[in-house]
């Protein structure tokens, strides 16, 4: 296996800043193509000792004729190029993410895409995501020695925390209301009808099915 090193990192101003947790990343990135009969085999790696610094190692295999001739294949399908990531962190279980391109645009981009990863406050990645940008150009992929280099970006996006509901002081709100309508300092200004409507609905729905279960009798023709 050849290595392609690639070194992203991120500023810190954008993106620490938003990190609870450090530590380890390492993403395993598989693919359907020339897997000899297996659904996914290995296509590269992609490794960070420290999430906060954003610095990324990517290793990949070279494509050769037999991945290039299966992707024609799905190309001319209009097919998709499926990849899976087994994600592993320093504290959590390995997580499983599929992702598809359409094959023919993974085609005509030389073989280039941009792996994103989302990764919450705490570390936790949520997603990973392959791309392709588009191009108004095709660029078909150049062999060496019949070799087919992979060529990969690679972002950590940061995921912001939803709003979290105040809901103990909403809670209190109630409680300080109550205790105002027991010791009779809160005033009741809703209309009759407001008041008592569970009363007066099941009068009126009473009083409407006795009269269409009782009609009054038709006077005989004298």
């Amino acid at each position: 296996m050849k290595e392609h090193l690639a070194f992203i990192t991120t500023l810190l101003f954008q993106f620490v800043i938003g990190i609870d947790y450090d530590g380890w990343l390492n993403i395993k990135i598989q693919h359907s193509l020339n897997c000899n009969g297996e659904k996914y085999c290995t296509r590269g790696n992609i490794s960070l000792k420290s999430i906060r610094a954003g610095t990324s190692i990517i290793e990949q295999i070279t494509f050769n004729e037999k991945h290039i001739d299966e992707l024609k294949e799905l190309a001319d399908m209009d097919g998709f190029y499926t990849i899976r990531s087994l994600v592993t962190a320093a504290d959590s279980k390995e997580s499983e993410f599929l992702s598809s391109v359409k094959a023919k645009a993974f085609m005509d981009n030389g073989l280039s895409d941009v792996v994103n990863a989302w990764v919450l406050p705490n570390g936790a990645v949520i997603a990973v995501s392959f791309q392709v940008n588009n191009s108004s150009q095709s660029r078909f992929p150049r062999s060496v020695n019949n070799d087919y280099k992979i060529t990969s970006n690679f972002y950590l996006r940061h995921v912001e925390p939803a709003a979290v509901p105040d809901t103990a002081s909403y809670i209190q709100k109630l409680e300080r209301e109550r205790e105002a309508r027991e010791k009779g300092e809160l005033k009741d200004n809703r209309s009759f009808l407001a008041k008592y409507w569970m009363y007066i609905v099941p009068i009126a729905i009473f009083v409407m099915i006795s009269g269409s279960t009782n009609p009054e009798p038709a006077q005989s023709a004298r």
